[in-house]
């Protein structure tokens, strides 16, 4: 119930995972701080699936000061869901300070092997390009697919995100040379066209070009 704000989820979950792995690569070590995404991180999720298991999933979406009765006495404030304000506090307070620290704990590494720290950062332009190309196809896509299919969406891009990281693993395993892994980048090899068709059916009055192929396929085999 989250609408298009499924996209901001999605970034703050694969975010962490991703850097992290990424500083795996190069330290040899999982720095984990005192309160972390796999052990506290997880078990918030676990309370928050089960809590909204007795409160229903729209406890999320109102506005806060309906889901908080507490927090009726703040004023001057516009409605805002509460789903919003986790959001916001998740990014501020999680993701940002995970960030920062992966990439000073990967620069201290690179810095004392004199190695460079722009190939290290090459190795993020893969994941970069999978979270540009899903704002973006989200964005154009003449169903809304981000708010009206946002599991198939998010399933979909899942399998390429899965693939980044499991090429990274595989490339620290075989201590491959650091830098951009172009091998990577084949699994977004879906991206243009998925683009293409959102764009083109935007300029078309809602006409989607590989909707008739699929309905030509679909048929042709008579499913």
């Amino acid at each position: 119930m989250c609408g298009n704000a499924t996209f901001w989820f999605w970034v703050i979950s694969a975010v962490p995972f991703y850097f992290a792995t990424w500083e795996h690569y190069f330290t040899n070590t999982l720095v984990l701080p005192i309160v972390n995404g796999p052990t506290e991180g997880l078990m918030l999720i676990y309370v928050c699936h089960i809590f909204t298991f007795f409160t229903g999933a729209e406890w999320w979406a109102q506005d806060f000061r309906k889901s908080v009765p507490l927090l009726n006495w703040v004023p001057l404030v516009p409605e805002i869901s509460l789903y919003g304000i986790v959001l916001f506090l998740m990014i501020a307070f999680a993701v940002i300070p995970t960030i920062g620290s992966n990439t000073h704990n990967v620069y201290k590494v690179v810095e004392a092997r004199k190695g460079s720290m722009v190939l290290a950062l090459a190795m993020l332009f893969p994941f970069g390009l999978l979270m540009a190309g899903t704002l973006v196809w989200s964005y154009l896509s003449p169903s809304d697919i981000m708010r009206n299919q946002p599991h198939l969406l998010i399933i979909g891009t899942g399998f390429a995100f899965g693939y980044l990281v499991g090429r990274m693993i595989l490339a620290h395993l075989c201590d491959e040379p650091k830098g951009l892994k172009t091998g990577m980048c084949m699994a977004l090899a879906y991206f243009p066209f998925a683009i293409a068709n959102a764009l083109t059916a935007q300029l078309d009055d809602g006409f989607v070009p590989l909707s008739l192929l699929y309905y030509t396929v679909y048929n042709y085999h008579g499913l």
